[in-house]
């Protein structure tokens, strides 16, 4: 039984936790997010070279008219050697063959000036070009990257690298940006991604003259990483991203995060740039050989934008028309319209500034959950446990704060967003029944108050790391499954006959099981399964209807509000109010309204997601979940109704 002291003495916490986290989650986070808003839209420079080439333009052409509807920025992905030696631009001989041409009397014309300045190596692989500037770009980005490379110049006009290595093991090593592709770019008056590929053995003197090479390119908006793995991290050797990051500080950029494709290393080197990083979404081309739509890329695209905090899309041409350039055209002219209409602006990338936050408003956040433990704990009839709890919680809190900042927080968030459904449940449904209208309120009520863990993790979790994915709330699926299970035990053991919890336990144990409640509780763990599968960060796959009808929903409502809220959890806790929690028999009800209760609050823990945003989709949820209860409500009436019609004749 709750005393006066113990009631007030955790309200008062609630209220000043609530003001704390308003401060954070609904003024600073807000303050920072309403002036996020330019996308920058790229072209990756080797397709839209390929693309003019079809037209009979140059790239610099090419590029101005990307530049006429939106396009401000070139993806350099760095030249692999194989790329230079399957375009001609690279010969490649091994020194045996040259050799063996020696002998044979069909040397290349070059060659005896190679051989009068070193003696060839028949184990040594040599590499010809005929252009000085490429030359000195190969030979510059080898002899950061190998050991064992040598340079000659042969006469005015070839140059020769010989290095130790065999061709085939190097293949595949990143040798810089050419010149002309860096002019293409200065020429269109554009910003330049560069696409930096990782090597093996790097070491901090080989990034150093390796990221030396890009500080005079003019107009540079960011880099991104090509491989798994990104430069500096090497698994089983030392770290090399605090080198990595003081070079790209040097260079004044942030880095590019590449959605759905992780990347070893990426997250620490963030942390080391103080977060100074840039989401960016682009389609696979897989994806768009498969034959995505036009219109499905577009979806994407925009609310990669508009709902992941996306200030990069690197968007992949289509080649579906005779006409290819005039097409993508058109849809470049959709897609800066589409993001208008998201109220974002095309331009340079936005940067996250941090959001600015104390220990002390975080302790008096993590007061306002601890307050409502208490609270469940004393709803479960753990009264005992409460002085204890309640000594120790905000001293442990404190400590947590102190030794991991980071840690506390996702562990607090985690508990917040578990304790609020759970309580709100427990505490507002009722055996008894409610009309109409006084359910709608019941369940506004319920909704608002388990909304208070919502509150309390974006408050908890206000900050760039979260906002940017460098980190992420946890324990995803913990917090939509353990909220089912305490409502479902405590109302299981409520309605339940005898005294106390043993007496109760054993009453349900040996209840006689009956057919419908064998197939019922069947049904009822294949929901829980599907619903646990389709929570967190790896859920199951969506089929394609599915997709449609979420597709369709964006259009009609701006913000797709989410399936298991407004179809299922929220219709079904709108009749449990309708007619009472009055046995066992309503568990199912009860199921679908715990797993609505606890969607709504975890809507919120994708703190990427703007806070706008998550807040619109979860209103969408309420009203129309509230409106489809009632609607079932009256079909279920009618539906006795004539039901008792016929039967009485």
């Amino acid at each position: 039984m709750q005393s006066k002291w113990f009631k007030y003495g955790t309200l008062a916490m609630l209220v000043v936790a609530v003001l704390a986290a308003a401060h954070l989650a609904f003024w600073q986070r807000y303050m920072v997010e309403k002036d996020f808003r330019q996308v920058e839209l790229a072209l990756n420079y080797d397709e839209i070279s390929s693309l003019a080439g079809l037209q009979g333009l140059t790239p610099v052409q090419a590029l101005q008219r990307f530049k006429e509807h939106g396009i401000t920025t070139v993806v350099l992905r760095e030249s692999m050697l194989d790329d230079l030696t399957v375009s001609s631009d690279i010969q490649v001989y091994s020194g045996q063959a040259l050799l063996n041409r020696q002998r044979a009397g069909s040397a290349p014309a070059w060659l005896p000036g190679l051989s009068a300045r070193t003696a060839i190596n028949k184990k040594n692989t040599y590499l010809v070009m005929f252009d000085r500037d490429l030359f000195n770009q190969v030979s510059y980005q080898m002899s950061a990257k190998l050991t064992g490379v040598k340079s000659y110049e042969i006469g005015s006009d070839t140059y020769v690298i010989e290095t130790v290595k065999p061709y085939v093991s190097m293949k595949d090593l990143g040798v810089g940006f050419t010149r002309s592709s860096l002019q293409d770019v200065q020429a269109a008056g554009m910003r330049t991604v560069l696409q930096i590929r990782s090597w093996d053995r790097a070491s901090q003197q080989s990034i150093k003259k390796v990221f030396a090479s890009y500080r005079n390119i003019p107009n540079l908006s960011a880099v991104m990483f090509n491989d798994p793995n990104i430069v500096g991290f090497q698994p089983g050797m030392p770290s090399l991203l605090p080198e990595v990051a003081y070079q790209i500080r040097q260079l004044n950029v942030p880095v590019a995060q590449i959605e759905f494709f992780p990347q070893q290393g990426l997250t620490k080197l963030g942390i080391l740039l103080d977060k100074n990083v840039v989401r960016l979404h682009t389609i696979d081309q897989k994806e768009i050989k498969a034959g995505i739509t036009p219109g499905e890329a577009l979806d994407r695209y925009a609310l990669a934008a508009a709902e992941r905090d996306h200030r990069i899309l690197l968007i992949r041409p289509f080649l579906m028309s005779n006409d290819p350039i005039e097409y993508n055209l058109g849809f470049m002219d959709s897609l800066v319209s589409r993001l208008h209409s998201e109220g974002l602006q095309v331009g340079p990338a936005s940067k996250l500034p941090p959001i600015p936050s104390s220990h002390w408003v975080l302790f008096l956040i993590g007061l306002g959950v601890i307050a409502g433990g208490l609270r469940l704990l004393d709803k479960l009839g753990l009264s005992r446990l409460v002085p204890l709890a309640a000594a120790a919680a905000p001293v442990i809190w404190a400590g947590l704060l102190y030794f991991d900042l980071a840690l506390a927080r996702k562990l607090m968030a985690l508990a917040a967003v578990i304790i609020f459904p759970t309580l709100s449940l427990i505490t507002n449904v009722r055996r008894e029944g409610l009309a109409p209208g006084q359910a709608v309120l019941a369940f506004i009520r319920i909704s608002l108050f388990s909304l208070l863990g919502a509150l309390f993790m974006v408050g908890l979790l206000a900050d760039a790391g979260f906002m940017l994915k460098l980190d992420q709330f946890m324990g995803v699926k913990l917090a939509h499954v353990l909220p089912l299970l305490i409502v479902l035990v405590y109302f299981a053991l409520l309605a339940a006959q005898g005294e106390g919890v043993a007496a109760k336990v054993k009453s349900l144990w040996n209840h006689p099981l009956r057919l419908g409640i064998v197939l019922a509780a069947g049904v009822m763990a294949v929901v829980v399964a599907v619903y646990v599968a389709r929570t967190g960060n790896e859920a199951m796959t969506v089929s394609s209807t599915e997709m449609q009808f979420r597709t369709l929903l964006d259009h009609l409502l701006g913000v797709r509000p989410r399936t298991k809220e407004f179809l299922l959890g929220h219709p079904a806790l709108m009749l449990l109010l309708i007619y009472g929690y009055r046995d066992n028999r309503f568990l199912p009800l009860l199921l679908l309204g715990t797993i609505g209760q606890a969607s709504l609050v975890n809507t919120f823990a994708h703190i990427h997601t703007p806070l706008v945003v998550s807040l619109l989709r979860a209103f969408h949820g309420l009203w129309l979940g509230i409106l489809l209860g009632l609607a079932l409500f009256l079909v279920i009436r009618l539906t006795l109704r004539r039901g008792r019609g016929y039967l009485n004749g």
